[in-house]
């Protein structure tokens, strides 16, 4: 078998093979004894059909498999002696059998990017230490005892900051009813019989619309007032971004909030039984689960940023093209999972694409670097690790781990699954190099926030 390789850009390569007739006769032969085991030839018994019979019967697709072969050992040949790694074919130029038996195939092919590994012998790396101040349990603790609040209707005053209002109402825009208004059907925002607003008191958030709660202080049970509000450019749907909406209000009820003691009392009853010291102790323990994840992803991302960092290489396009559609479509999946409508993605389609394919640039990028680390390492996802994963998938979802096996072979899932399992390996690898300090959380937030404030303003200049 006779190679020739030319390397050209854009990851590809133009592979040119020639295979002389004894090697095809090799494989042909073969390729016939499989087709005579198990042909049914009229004149013949199973299995004692002649070659000629076989050949002039299956000619065709002994040909095809015959081809199909050839072509995959000269593919893999080629990888082997060329040091090339052969991601797919993207056009086949020529492919013969001759005269004399020979075989001759010429292609167009999609190679990996070559490059040199970055030292990635000590990588550093920078998180917060895992500390949970009392603040911290406090504000949990409080969130608990706002949860179990009660409410009890006030009456002979008006309402004031920290109550709950309870009102109807009914929206207009421009003179109009609000349904009338637009085309879009607004049925909850147009109209309610009884909604409760909490009026915030000092220091809290209004989770309402915006200036709605504060014009409702002062008033008095059955007393009306109509309330203007400016719709936020964020609102859905788009036609009532930046719209004055006039809301004809009526105050139905007042209703106080108590809060309950922070006591045991209080514990048991969120926690089964729990004093307030085993429940301040459970949030604790919570907190710093919840804080070890944030660092544990903390150290992967500044792992993946420092092995790919000053380091370019090209990308083959098709692969660049297939990762930025699926970045596409998890982003619209995530902007309809926001409440955004199909005119505002359309909008913003251009930045929506940019996104995507700067996504998939970084995530192509980042995936060959670590493929390369793990054959530099000889790293690999063996068949018990396989197995113990697809065992995994099968509790999870409470399904037979046989079913989940076929579903996997059947989808050609098995290949990713075994090369997500090689990745995973390679950044626990990757982990063991890290050079880890630890800074005051909030030294921490102000670098991050610092560092997030430069990069708008670099994106922006």
């Amino acid at each position: 078998m006779t190679i020739s390789v030319e390397k050209l850009p854009e990851c590809k390569a133009r592979v040119s093979v020639e295979i002389p007739p004894s090697e095809v006769s090799t494989e042909r032969d073969r390729i016939v004894a499989a087709y005579a085991a198990q042909a049914r030839i009229p004149g013949f018994r199973p299995g004692k059909a002649p070659k000629s019979a076989v050949e002039k019967r299956y000619g065709k697709q002994i040909n095809e498999e015959a081809s199909e072969r050839l072509v995959s050992q000269a593919v893999q040949k080629a990888s082997t002696d060329e040091k090339i790694e052969i991601i797919g074919i993207s056009k086949v130029e020529s492919e013969l059998f001759g005269p004399d038996g020979s075989f001759a195939w010429a292609a167009e092919v999609v190679i990996a990017p070559e490059f040199q590994l970055p030292d990635y012998e000590k990588i550093p790396v920078e998180v917060p230490r895992n500390e949970v101040s009392d603040e911290q349990i406090e504000d949990v603790l409080k969130r608990m005892q706002q949860n179990q609040a009660e409410f009890v209707d006030v009456e002979g005053r008006a309402v004031a900051k920290g109550d709950v209002a309870v009102i109807s109402w009914k929206a207009s825009l421009d003179g109009q009813p609000l349904n009338d208004a637009i085309e879009e059907d607004v049925a909850q925002l147009a109209e309610s019989e009884e909604y409760w607003v909490k009026l915030p008191a000092e220091g809290e958030d209004d989770n309402f619309l915006p200036g709605f709660a504060e014009q409702l202080e002062g008033l008095s049970i059955d007393e009306q007032k109509d309330i203007t509000v400016t719709l936020p450019d964020e609102f859905q749907p788009e036609s009532l971004q930046g719209k004055e909406v006039v809301f004809a209000t009526t105050l139905k009820g007042i209703k106080e909030q108590q809060l309950p003691e922070i006591d045991d009392e209080l514990a048991a009853k969120v926690s089964e039984g729990k004093t307030l010291e085993e429940v301040r102790e459970d949030i604790r323990e919570g907190l710093k689960g919840e804080s070890e994840k944030m660092r544990q992803n903390l150290i992967t991302n500044q792992i993946l940023a420092h092995v790919g960092q000053n380091l370019e290489f090209e990308l083959p396009e098709h692969l660049v093209f297939n990762e930025t559609q699926r970045q596409v479509n998890d982003m619209v999946n995530e902007s309809y999972q926001r409440g955004a409508d199909q005119s505002l993605i359309e909008e913003h389609q251009s930045e929506i694409l940019e996104n995507a394919q700067a996504r998939a640039k970084v995530n192509l990028k980042t995936t060959f670097i670590l493929e390369k680390i793990a054959e530099a390492e000889s790293i690999s996802a063996t068949d018990e690790e396989l197995s113990r994963q697809i065992a995994m998938m099968a509790a999870q979802s409470r399904r037979p781990v046989k079913k989940v096996m076929r579903e996997l072979r059947d989808q050609k899932a098995i290949g990713n699954l075994r090369h997500d399992i090689m990745i995973g390996k390679v950044i626990e690898f990757l982990r063991d190099k890290v050079e880890l300090t630890e800074v005051d959380p909030e030294t921490f937030n102000a670098q991050a926030a610092a560092a997030t404030g430069a990069d708008q303003d670099s994106s922006e200049s």
